[in-house]
């Protein structure tokens, strides 16, 4: 076989796929060189999700002529100029294969000026010559891969490629909120005006999105971190989240994985958070020069970095909630409670909070600790309104003390005492009766109202599109008009319960490959039977208290709730003693 130096056409197709491999790849190329012109405004203008026309116009400092004469050979960039600046680089582009590539695989034309007279020059077909323009560029990207079709292939459906353009651009968008930016498309026309970061949210997602997060402010010797995440009092869901680093939009599945495990006590195991991050980090500490695209990352250090960043993203999300820690050395409660010594240690580890969204939302004062009566709820030894002693877990119940804070019932025992979380006591009580109700088929109850599905993504409704038997048999039926979903039925179980972020958790649900219909309707379950339980903060009375005790020990998955987390804590007399030092 013979050896043969590849032609230079061929080396730029190469390259270019490495760098483009789609249209939002593009469009983040060419917005970053705007971004690092200086611009105050620019426009994007989008035609069949990118594939037919992607045209990008700003008013930054433009491109001299004889810039335009090399600017398509490849490694040429106005950036950077020894090895030593791709460590301290803090702008966007700087390998200078950018616009070479993205010529190599369409049509591309360049006009640009930098001066106010009027006067610019146009670079096509390797041709410049002098045309009118104001000052600033624009660039013209048209027939993506018409001379590589084979790469057409590879290109997910429009809809999804369309998403990932437009979250380019919103990325975009919140990273520079002192920029004018113009989104053009056959779907959607937006505008958002320059401002600052708070009010380039609400231009973005509306005012709700001031209640629906929560503000974060780190500042370590290691890193900081502004933005904002999902408030664990009243989350929400949004398609894409956004993590910057050092004002690059990147992807981190570490980082990913260390928001998503702090929120693990405070989300439902359905409910993803959402966030919008900015990292700083010292450039020395992180190169950006690892992968083609600059979308990952790498971090010395990462390890250590990690750790911080979830000890500082609990203490925020502790603080939230206004949430105190008994003041116990060493956390000892926690350290026994998982300990040999702790009957709960043959639990299930929870996984997950099963708490909905208005859990802790009252703002109600309530008692610490409440009581219907001077003497105990119930006694065992003076039992009049039940027929039968009152056991859980095989633990006799000596007592009823009564509720904490209207959200835990604390109950004596004969060998120590049970806490109780009512709301996970009762999710469990209503999934059992309702796996049992809802066993055999799902019931679909036509909506006399269609429901609009117009705020999923572009990628949720390719799933819509590619999954219509699933829904089917999981009990929604939909149908496409004008670009818009509607739902025609829902579940009939789902009657007084659904809303949009439990259609949302779904979607999320299958996105993720969970698409057998059990575990969908299962799921489906474990969301009515949260959203019907008893809340935090619900007062019960002594009766209602006995039923919960009575019917939890008929279950047979008692010890958790729906999903994961602990339905009681038993701490046995010894536990006690050696918590308050009378033993060791």
């Amino acid at each position: 076989m013979l050896i043969k130096k590849l032609s230079q056409e061929t080396i730029n197709l190469i390259s270019a796929g490495e760098v483009i491999e789609g249209p939002s790849d593009i469009l983040k190329e060419l917005l970053e060189n705007s971004v690092d012109a200086k611009a105050t405004e620019i426009t994007v203008e989008i035609k069949s999700s990118g594939l037919d026309l992607i045209k990008i116009k700003d008013d930054g400092t433009g491109i001299l002529k004889e810039d335009l004469e090399v600017c398509l050979e490849k490694y040429t960039t106005s950036k950077l100029e020894k090895i030593d600046d791709l460590y301290t680089i803090d702008s966007f582009g700087f390998r200078g294969e950018a616009l070479s590539t993205i010529a190599a695989v369409s049509k591309f034309k360049i006009v640009s000026s930098t001066t106010n007279d009027g006067k610019g020059y146009v670079l096509e077909n390797n041709n410049i010559s002098q045309v009118s323009s104001n000052k600033g560029t624009t660039i013209t990207v048209q027939d993506l891969f018409y001379n590589v079709p084979v790469r057409k292939k590879f290109l997910k459906s429009k809809s999804f490629e369309y998403s990932k353009v437009y979250e380019v651009f919103l990325a975009n968008a919140l990273l520079n909120p002192n920029i004018t930016f113009k989104f053009i498309s056959e779907k959607k026309n937006v505008i958002f005006p320059k401002t600052d970061f708070e009010n380039r949210l609400v231009q973005i997602y509306g005012v709700e999105i001031k209640t629906k997060t929560i503000n974060l402010d780190i500042n370590t010797e290691l890193f900081k971190v502004k933005g904002i995440l999902t408030n664990p009092q009243n989350p929400v869901y949004f398609p894409s989240n956004f993590l910057f680093i050092n004002k690059r939009f990147v992807f981190s599945p570490q980082i990913y994985k260390a928001i998503i495990d702090s929120y693990k006590d405070y989300l439902m195991i359905q409910q993803k958070p959402f966030f919008i991050l900015f990292i700083e980090l010292d450039p020395r500490t992180i190169d950006v020069n690892v992968h083609p695209k600059k979308r990952v990352v790498k971090l010395q250090n990462e390890m250590l970095f990690l750790l911080e960043f979830k000890r500082e993203l609990s203490k925020k999300l502790d603080a939230s909630l206004g949430k105190f820690a008994p003041a116990l050395e060493h956390n000892s409660l926690k350290d026994f409670i998982s300990s040999k010594n702790s009957d709960y240690s043959s639990f299930q580890k929870p996984t997950q909070s099963s708490y909905s969204s208005n859990n802790y939302s009252s703002n109600k004062e309530v008692p610490f600790f409440r009581s219907d009566l001077q003497k105990p709820l119930y006694e065992n030894n003076n039992i009049s309104s039940i027929s039968d002693n009152l056991t859980l877990f095989e633990h006799n119940i000596t007592k009823i003390l009564g509720q904490i804070k209207n959200t835990f019932i604390i109950c004596e025992t004969d060998k120590g005492m049970i806490l109780i979380d009512q709301h996970a006591a009762d999710e469990r009580i209503n999934l059992e009766k309702n796996r049992l109700k809802y066993a055999d088929y799902v019931e679909k109850q036509n909506l006399i109202s269609e429901i609009s599905l117009d705020f999923i993504s572009e990628s949720h409704k390719e799933i819509l599109a590619n999954n219509i038997e699933i829904f089917k048999k999981t009990g929604f039926e939909y149908y496409l008009k004008n670009d818009i979903y509607f739902l025609k039925t829902i579940p009939l179980f789902l009657n007084k319960y659904f809303d949009k972020n439990l259609f949302l958790n779904l979607l999320k649900d299958i996105e993720e490959g969970n698409n057998e219909v059990f575990k969908l309707k299962d799921s489906l379950l474990k969301l009515r039977s949260c959203k019907e339980s008893i809340k935090a903060n619900d007062y019960l009375s002594s009766h209602e208290q006995i039923e919960i005790i009575k019917k939890l020990n008929l279950c047979k998955d008692k010890g958790i709730c729906a999903h994961g987390r602990p339905t009681i804590i038993f701490l046995s007399l010894k536990d006690l003693e050696i918590l308050f030092k009378r033993i060791v």
